[in-house]
């Protein structure tokens, strides 16, 4: 399962620091995921990427987490 977060690119001189759109970023922050109930580990072993640099956390990003948690959680509801 592949959940890649959106994150706000590097605000240019040229733009004035206006930010123009989101762009998919590397990783989940550790603070998105403690939001939406995961640690780091758990993370990784679910095939979630995890960036560890990120300070920001995003409000969307930890809805991106919760139902791709809520689909798991559903999915193995079923199979058993």
């Amino acid at each position: 399962m592949k959940a890649r977060p959106y994150v706000k690119p590097p605000a240019l001189i040229k733009d004035r620091g206006l930010v123009k759109n989101l762009r998919v970023g590397r990783g989940f922050s550790i603070c998105e995921l403690e939001k939406a109930g995961l640690d780091p580990e758990t993370a990784k072993s679910l095939k979630i990427y995890v960036d560890t640099r990120r300070k920001t956390c995003y409000e969307w990003n930890v809805k991106i987490l919760q139902e791709l948690l809520s689909k798991l959680s559903s999915s193995k509801s079923t199979q058993t």
